[in-house]
């Protein structure tokens, strides 16, 4: 088969604007929202439906701001990264506030915080692991701010298209050196409106006065403890990213990168079969560069936006991370972390259970940890347990030891500190 024969039709050619929508637009992301590229996104990249489509979803995720000018959207909406049901729940130590959701910052940081090493294991019984990471925040973000990262220039998906254009142009195959030539245009396109917008960090200002807002964050095993100010805690639970257009022209702009994105996909799917052999391969020759930077730049975009959180806006506070072995073992560890007023009451809201083994067992340790070296002896029968069965008996002692196992792992931990 000739390589210029115009009746031989790769597939997966027509269809490349159906797939690889996600990684290119982590790879936008990364580069014009939460990184600031001068040059331009010029080269020809699969997904174009896909990334339509988001593009779209961007547009019409804008909020108000507050009474700043212009007209803000979530960032957040172009790579499908909105929980339906929000962030962490974040539980304070202090003021007793509870939100059962946050925000993308909460986000950032608890997944940023599953990567960091464990330094140290509770001894003791394992049921269901818990990882406690104490974060201790000295910076507090200013009320309005503007990160900004590096981004390296997509030079290699940029000389394929390039030169996969001029291989076709030489050929004489202008059906594929049109489509390469459109998905370079409408790419670059799309990078130059995400541009436009100027990526804001926002947070609520605090009440003069508020008690510290220490307090922990709670996504399934993962426990993060905040220990700082309250406008520092408020700038994780609260804080939120915005991709800020100067007007709605701008942002108008979205909506038209994605109209010719999509329309980008169908001319693929009708246009591309035309061309030869030769020149289709040419085309998913583009492609496929294109597609292993997107990949690779995807990759590097969760370290992107942790880099954004924890560097740029909390200065690299100091982060601990514990693991303990049950449930109870980490309500006790918590409470000796954050040292609030109304321990039992924090307990029961962790864990509970309303039998006379658990009530006994919160009042217990409500009243032990208050002694500046608390004690669980397994051994020694509590006041007060007199009418327990043995399979109550039992259960307590398993769960002071528990707790005897937190007050150990924290005892190493407090003097390293």
């Amino acid at each position: 088969m000739e390589l210029n024969n115009t009746s031989a039709t790769l597939l997966p050619a027509a269809l490349a604007g159906f797939v690889g929508a996600d990684d290119t637009a982590d790879a936008l992301t990364h580069s014009y929202v939460y990184g600031r590229r001068n040059i331009l996104s010029l080269y020809n990249s699969p997904g174009s439906y896909g990334v339509g489509k988001l593009l779209r979803s961007l547009a019409q995720s804008h909020f108000w701001d507050g009474l700043h000018a212009g007209t803000s959207v979530d960032p957040e909406a172009f790579s499908q990264n909105i929980s339906k049901y929000g962030g962490p729940k974040f539980t304070a130590a202090f003021s007793g506030t509870s939100l059962e959701g946050t925000g993308d910052v909460a986000n950032i940081l608890t997944t940023y915080c599953k990567d960091l090493p464990i330094d140290a294991v509770a001894e003791g019984r394992v049921t269901t692991p818990f990882a406690v990471t104490v974060a201790e925040l000295y910076h507090t973000p200013s009320s309005e701010e503007h990160p900004t990262l590096k981004a390296n220039a997509p030079f290699l998906p940029i000389l394929a298209s390039v030169g996969a254009s001029a291989a076709c142009a030489a050929i004489g195959d202008w059906h594929c050196f049109s489509m390469i030539v459109l998905g370079m245009l409408c790419n670059a396109a799309t990078s130059s409106a995400l541009r436009s917008g100027d990526l804001t960090f926002t947070r609520p200002n605090t009440t003069p006065g508020a008690p510290a807002g220490d307090g922990f964050l709670e996504d399934g095993n993962e426990i993060v403890v905040l220990q700082g100010s309250e406008s520092a805690v408020g700038s994780i639970t609260r804080g939120r990213f915005s991709l800020r257009f100067p007007n709605e022209k701008a942002l108008g702009r979205l909506a038209t990168c994605a109209t010719m994105s999509t329309l980008q996909c169908l001319a693929q799917l009708f246009v591309v079969p035309q061309g030869t052999l030769f020149g289709q391969l040419l085309f998913v020759l583009s492609l496929g560069v294109a597609w292993l930077y997107s990949s690779w730049m995807s990759s590097a975009g969760k370290k992107t936006k942790a880099k954004v959180v924890v560097n740029d806006l909390l200065k690299a506070p100091r982060m601990q991370r514990y693991s303990l072995g049950t449930r109870s073992s980490m309500a006790v560890f918590l409470m000796q972390v954050l040292k609030p007023a109304n321990v039992e009451e924090q307990l029961a809201a962790l864990i509970p259970n309303k039998t006379r083994v658990w009530t006994t067992w919160r009042q217990i340790v409500a009243r032990r940890l208050r002694d500046e070296k608390p004690m669980f002896d397994a051994t020694v029968r509590p006041t007060g347990t007199e009418g327990f069965t043995t399979e109550e008996s039992t259960l307590l002692r398993t769960l002071l030891g528990d707790a005897q196992a937190a007050v150990n792992v924290y005892g190493a931990a407090s003097a390293r500190m």
